[in-house]
């Protein structure tokens, strides 16, 4: 069988939520088949932009479209251009969505669709004009309706999927991603942190600056926090998405804040390993992967109540009310003082069931073989 796979958002070497589904996706999907045939679909003036992903293998074809995304996207929107579709459907069997983008609407071969969280929908006011008018170009109500069968990576994404579309039950299967982390030891983390400069006690918060994910409330439970226990520290990592200049400048006026910019990979896994706590207040998340790669190496976690992430972080979290400064503060104390609370979450996170990309990618695989002819 020959499958199609839009891999379009590997544009950006820093591989975020999305990006790191997609990338590990189709890494862990190559490592298990070696029969079925994939065509990986990109576009851009740079095909450079992709040289770094190394899927050279045998059964992979690369097919890309030397056109800037916005033309290629306002072709795709407008159905002006038939070679697009020619080009995207040669040889395939079924094609793979593997997130919300621009797609040609056409009904050759089956399309999966996967779905990570409908937070531009369910919470607007997080969003710029830009964003807002860019998922409106989409035509998402179109897109759901149009794919054959949706991947849904939790329970949460599948209740929005229905609640906002109507949607069938049976047109969702939830198909949760897996987390890859490297395990740490005191050792290890001491080299990997030698050039950082970070100081002994720190909490930390991993993930893009956007105002969906509430850092301004991290700010402000830590000022008061760090009054309290001044030689613990905030740490900040995560790329910048939008309407993160005053978040920036907030953080420029904290000493006690540390802004890392972008890390990935056993870096980003020691920081975990060393922190006193991951702190995630989101307002709203489909899935989540910072929250469980922290769990991975051991540290508690203070998470909102909200959305997806109590399904997935289970009991293994302290959670908190994302609109509550106070809450936020008062678990960040408990933290620091409550000795017995820490030795039990590091201790049942032992235990706590990881969720693997070799689980995910056979559920995959079962899913694109109900095509197969």
């Amino acid at each position: 069988m020959n499958i199609g796979i839009d891999i379009r958002a590997l544009e950006n070497k820093h591989l975020t939520g999305i990006g790191k589904y997609i990338f590990h996706s189709i890494n862990n999907l190559l490592t298990l088949d070696k029969v079925n045939k994939y065509y990986l679909f990109t576009s851009g003036l740079k095909k450079k932009s992709y040289s770094e992903l190394d899927f050279n293998q045998t059964n992979v074809t690369h097919i890309h479209i030397p056109m800037s995304n916005k033309l290629l996207n306002l072709k795709l929107l407008a159905g002006i251009d038939s070679s697009i579709s020619k080009i995207f459907f040669k040889d395939v069997d079924i094609f793979w969505m593997p997130n919300i983008n621009f797609y040609c609407f056409k009904k050759n071969h089956p399309m999966i669709l996967t779905v990570h969280d409908l937070s531009f929908l369910h919470s607007r006011e997080f969003y710029s004009l830009k964003r807002r008018y860019w998922h409106k170009l989409i035509k998402i109500e179109k897109l759901v309706k149009s794919a054959d069968h949706i991947i849904a990576v939790s329970e949460n994404t599948k209740r929005d999927l229905i609640r906002f579309f109507s949607l069938a039950e049976n047109k969702i299967s939830i198909i949760n991603p897996g987390i890859d982390y490297m395990t740490m030891d005191e050792n290890k983390a001491r080299l990997l942190l030698a050039n950082l400069n970070l100081p002994d006690k720190f909490f930390i918060y991993v993930g893009t600056l956007e105002p969906r994910k509430n850092i301004n409330s991290i700010i402000k439970a830590f000022d008061r926090y760090h009054r309290d226990y001044p030689d613990v520290h905030l740490v900040i990592v995560g790329s910048r998405g939008w309407v993160y200049s005053n978040l920036l400048r907030q953080i420029k006026q904290r000493l006690f804040i540390h802004y890392l910019d972008y890390i990935a990979g056993p870096v980003k896994d020691t920081l975990y390993f060393r922190s006193k706590g991951l702190i995630w207040p989101s307002f709203y998340e489909g899935f989540g992967f910072p929250p469980l790669e922290a769990i991975a190496q051991q540290t508690p976690v203070v998470l909102s109540y909200k959305t997806s992430l109590p399904e997935m972080s289970k009991q293994q979290a302290l959670y908190i009310d994302p609109y509550n400064v106070a809450d936020i503060y008062q678990t960040l104390k408990f933290l620091t003082e409550d000795k017995e609370l820490i030795t039990q979450l590091k201790a049942s996170a032992k235990n706590f069931k990881i969720l693997q990309w070799s689980d995910q990618t056979q559920k995959m695989l079962n899913l694109f073989n109900t095509y197969k002819k």
